[in-house]
């Protein structure tokens, strides 16, 4: 697979995860409520962001970024999130996992784009790579 395909695999990755913390956002329940109902919106707010970042970074190299929900679950490797009600604690296991992914992914998308001798792309992802480690951190210590 090549940086590009591999952007947009990252790019339907970060589709499922807008959806999916969502779900977590309306759904969570428990005494954690206020705080994670609040860092849910947030994520889903960061991840807009990038989805948007990472599509016109797509375009401005003269490619396409997946942009309907059909090829976005075929190419996503993140799981839908299906259930309703969920607690506080699951719910920041289950981001927690997602983000794993996201970060080896990042790490991977840098790489390659060292690689492709696409800089701007190769400081895109050593960023978001960055940015996927802090939140890991802050949710593995909000679960200790």
């Amino acid at each position: 697979m090549n940086l590009y395909q591999k952007m947009n695999v990252f790019l339907a990755n970060q589709t499922v995860m807008y959806m999916k913390v969502h779900n977590l956002h309306w759904y969570v329940k428990g005494h954690q409520f206020f705080s994670l109902h609040e860092k849910f919106e947030e994520i889903y707010d960061q991840t807009a962001d990038i989805i948007d970042d990472v599509a016109e970074r797509l375009l401005s190299v003269n490619e396409y970024p997946v942009a309907n929900l059909k090829e976005v679950l075929e190419l996503s490797t993140i799981s839908e999130r299906y259930d309703k009600d969920v607690n506080g604690i699951l719910a920041v296991e289950i981001l927690i996992a997602d983000i794993e992914q996201l970060i080896k992914d990042s790490k991977e998308l840098a790489v390659l784009a060292e690689e492709a001798d696409d800089s701007v792309t190769n400081d895109m992802f050593i960023g978001y790579t960055g940015e996927y480690q802090k939140l890991h951190w802050m949710l593995t210590s909000y679960l200790k």
